[in-house]
């Protein structure tokens, strides 16, 4: 088929993007996957290989379309491959001129003692010092701002995204020229690098015996994330737990996205799952996904206000 660069055609489909050899650009060195810069009709791309045995390149598809529908601003994302390797493609969101500014340097320029450095086990990296480096970066719009991102934290607990360490978020930074010269503008940028989600990393016969003996709510209690909510925890919060405990604390910031959770009917969520190909998902992961979706969207909708 004819891939056009429109939001739209992109969004709605499933089918599989091939990469050619001769539309690489560079590789990124950023992150632990294998992973190249491609050029698409004029615009670039960033081609993530799904590791063996995993199903990162459907999770992170699945992830981006979830987040399209509860109107939280992520990345778009394709099923891709090249040569022979399955994976996932992301639109680069950096329009010219700008900078991708990520949350490692934020709370680096905002908390005193903060470890840009330090990817494993930061501790710093809580809720509490991301909404105090947030409000002090961009004081005027900070409530607005924080909206947003507690959309994503939500995303990350309806879809089970373990992976919202300091380098997985961040800002978008420009120039502008005004009267009186030039001054930095910033934009939270969307939400991105969903591929540890849904239960990606099961093998089916794993999947199976998790759905036999109803362990789906353990499973997902089980996970860890990149965000602290305390500095002395040994661990990152549960996705899921981080957002039913910052809902109580910070209930002007959440409310907007749990309230667009509790609208979205599940069924229309677990059609999404449904339109992903056979040859990328198995029927175990599917089922499993789908039972995932309909644990997590419960809990969530109760917590809308």
């Amino acid at each position: 088929m004819l891939w056009l660069l429109s939001s739209l055609t992109l969004a709605t489909v499933f089918d599989t993007l091939t990469v050619a050899p001769n539309s690489l650009i560079r590789d990124e060195q950023l992150g632990s996957k294998s992973k190249f810069w491609f050029d698409l009709n004029g615009n670039a791309w960033l081609f993530k290989q799904a590791r063996e045995h995993t199903g990162e390149d459907w999770a992170e598809k699945v992830a981006a379309e979830i987040a399209l529908r509860i109107g939280v601003d992520a990345a778009e994302v394709e099923l891709a491959e090249y040569q022979g390797r399955r994976g996932s493609a992301s639109w680069s969101f950096v329009q010219p001129g700008e900078s991708l500014v990520h949350g490692n340097e934020i709370l680096a320029g905002q908390i005193l003692g903060y470890d840009p450095q330090k990817r494993l086990k930061q501790s710093d990296h809580t809720l509490a010092n991301i909404i105090a480096a947030v409000d002090k970066m961009v004081p005027s719009v900070s409530t607005l701002v924080l909206e947003d991102l507690a959309g994503y934290l939500v995303l990350d607990a309806l879809v089970g995204n373990t992976d919202r360490h300091h380098e997985n978020w961040g800002f978008l930074t420009r120039y502008e020229d005004t009267d009186t010269g030039r001054r930095l503008i910033f934009r939270l940028a969307p939400s991105f690098d969903h591929a540890s989600s849904l239960g990606r990393e099961l093998r089916d016969d794993r999947a199976e015996a998790i759905l036999a003996a109803g362990g789906i709510e353990a499973y997902v209690r089980h996970g860890y994330g990149g965000i602290y909510w305390r500095s002395n925890d040994r661990k990152g919060a549960n996705p899921l737990q981080l957002v039913e405990l910052a809902s109580q604390m910070y209930p002007q910031f959440f409310g907007k996205s749990l309230r667009a959770v509790a609208a979205m009917p599940i069924a229309e969520l677990l059609a999404v799952v449904d339109e992903v190909p056979a040859a990328v998902m198995s029927d175990a992961s599917r089922r499993f996904t789908k039972a995932l979706l309909a644990f997590t969207h419960t809990v969530l909708s109760g917590l809308a206000p």
